[in-house]
């Protein structure tokens, strides 16, 4: 902009000599001499403000393109946390049996190929999501039947130990992989800690809990641990109806 101007403020005294004083001299009753060295003058007055006046226009598109990529890069930044709020408010609505699961990121994984892993990366496979903690009982107490079944149905079907008590650390977490490597022989089932975002959209109230996932990435059940037996598992895999009890906190 200070360019623009300083362009500017060159050009408009030439365009007020060329417009103003210069025709009075060509007109005026001096002599041939001083009219050609005012022709001389005007001209190169002309070309002055030609110059100046192309410069000017020139700097004047760069501020526009300029100020128009500062108002998008504006925009964008003030835009992006709404988009932001909007996705999560989204994202953390409790889902029900029949909703889609969105895609979001399961992570601080131990006992996996990866420490992370989006929801839509297991698309085309069935899905257990196994909330405890380690203060349940009941919970750990069916993880060898749940690890069993992993080894079993490995190739189609994936059971992650959601952990859903807060208090529980990695450093709690580790000990108890180790303690379950030690008690179950080749312990496979991941661990997955306690997540503020898991927890807004799988409410849970009591332990064990179960959410089932198609392969199709909706929520087929919601159960207790009496309803995981490998016949339903099957019919999980084979994407058919499930008739099962629901799990009401």
């Amino acid at each position: 902009m200070k360019k623009t101007i300083n362009f500017i403020a060159r050009a408009l005294p030439c365009i007020f000599l060329w417009k103003n004083v210069l025709p009075n001299l060509l007109f005026s009753r001096r002599g041939n001499r001083q009219v050609s060295e005012t022709i001389v003058l005007t001209q190169s007055h002309a070309d002055l403000v030609k110059s100046l006046a192309a410069l000017s226009l020139r700097e004047l598109n760069l501020a526009f393109i300029k100020r128009k990529v500062i108002l998008r890069v504006v925009c964008a930044i003030l835009l992006c946390p709404f988009t932001l709020s909007a996705q999560k408010k989204n994202i953390s609505k409790a889902l029900m049996i029949g909703d889609k699961i969105p895609d979001i990121t399961i992570t601080k994984i131990s006992n996996y190929k990866v420490d992370a892993i989006e929801f839509s990366q297991l698309r085309g496979k069935a899905v257990i999501l196994d909330f405890w903690a380690t203060y349940c009982s009941a919970c750990i107490k069916e993880f060898p039947k749940m690890d069993e079944f992993q080894k079993r149905y490995a190739k189609h079907l994936q059971i992650f130990l959601m952990n859903a008590y807060p208090k529980d650390d990695e450093n709690i977490l580790k000990d108890f992989l180790i303690q379950e490597r030690v008690s179950i022989k080749n312990f496979v089932l991941p661990i997955v800690k306690s997540d503020s975002l898991i927890r807004e959209i799988f409410p849970i109230k009591s332990m064990p809990h179960y959410i089932w996932i198609g392969a199709d990435g909706r929520v087929k059940a919601i159960t207790r641990a009496d309803q995981v037996t490998a016949p339903n598992i099957e019919r999980l895999i084979a994407g058919l109806t499930l008739n099962l009890q629901s799990k009401k906190d």
